[in-house]
């Protein structure tokens, strides 16, 4: 049973770290990742020191400024890691889909590099699908584990309490022995006892 319940928790742990990798450090990037999961857009080698900007269509989705943040327009699910220029987006959603365009600019401000990237975002994992389903499996099969633990203990106990070696028979018999009296006629009863039998 521990090692159902060991199964189980390694599915859901598996089923909430799904997550795609995308290098877009070279123009015209392709990167695909599944819906509701997590993409990891690598845009720069590092980001000390450098200015840049993240647009998609015509929003401005994130501003780096030296050293710090200054926009982050979806921030509820995103963050920037400016160590290793990682741009992480979480809970992806249909809308993410599209062309997102990168520009860095040089320590005087000017425009220094540009560069595209498509992310296509698709529809429900089949993982996810198969990680569901595995989940209530488990779950129904350990909810079945516990019953038939649960009947067997009942049972087990129900034999413990009925268990015939303990218990000790004998045979008691009466029996009637005239009287010799001629007066009165008396019936006494005498007890004979039998052999004892012990079960066991």
């Amino acid at each position: 049973m521990a090692a159902a319940v060991g199964l189980l928790l390694m599915l859901l742990g598996v089923s909430q770290g799904l997550s795609a990798h995308c290098d877009a450090r070279k123009d015209g990037a392709q990167c695909s990742a599944t819906l509701g999961e997590t993409v990891f857009v690598r845009l720069i080698d590092d980001a000390s020191g450098i200015r840049f900007e993240l647009r998609k269509e015509h929003v401005t989705l994130l501003r780096w400024r030296i050293n710090e943040t200054a926009t982050n327009e979806i921030k509820d699910r995103s963050d920037f890691i400016p160590i290793n220029g990682t741009f992480r987006i979480s809970d992806l959603q249909h809308s993410d889909s599209g062309d997102y365009n990168l520009t860095v600019f040089s320590s005087d401000g000017k425009r220094a590099e540009n560069r595209t990237l498509h992310l296509s975002v698709q529809g429900s994992s089949s993982l996810s699908i198969g990680l569901i389903t595995s989940s209530i499996f488990g779950i129904f099969l350990l909810f079945i584990s516990l019953i038939v633990v649960y009947a067997r203990r009942k049972k087990q106990k129900r034999r413990e309490t009925e268990d015939p070696s303990d218990l000790t028979y004998a045979v008691v018999t009466t029996v009637q022995k005239p009287s010799r009296s001629s007066i009165k006629q008396k019936v006494e009863e005498e007890v004979e006892y039998g052999q004892i039998k012990s079960a066991g």
